[in-house]
């Protein structure tokens, strides 16, 4: 798997209070959710950018109030009817 590095000034780690894997953390959380926003990633190819679950990304993204679905209020509208007839 190709690594990936950053430099970053020891002043900037200390200004934001973060250990290096706790940056390198939050900032592959950061990359997957802008990856799936510009719907260059999937939910599940996101979550593996992050180093997370699924379920454990949708946290991330509900923590942050960020949705996990796009949909039109079209789509929305399909997919609630859709959940009613099969859940009758």
């Amino acid at each position: 798997m190709p690594n990936i590095s950053i430099d970053m000034p020891n002043d900037l780690l200390v200004a934001l209070r973060e250990q290096p894997a706790e940056l390198s953390q939050e900032m592959g959380l950061i990359t997957a959710i802008h990856y799936l926003q510009e719907r260059r990633l999937s939910l599940g190819q996101a979550a593996r950018l992050a180093g997370m679950n699924r379920l454990d990304f949708l946290d991330a993204l509900a923590t942050r109030r960020i949705p996990a679905f796009d949909l039109s209020a079209e789509d929305a509208a399909a997919e609630i009817a859709t959940a009613q007839r099969t859940a009758a």
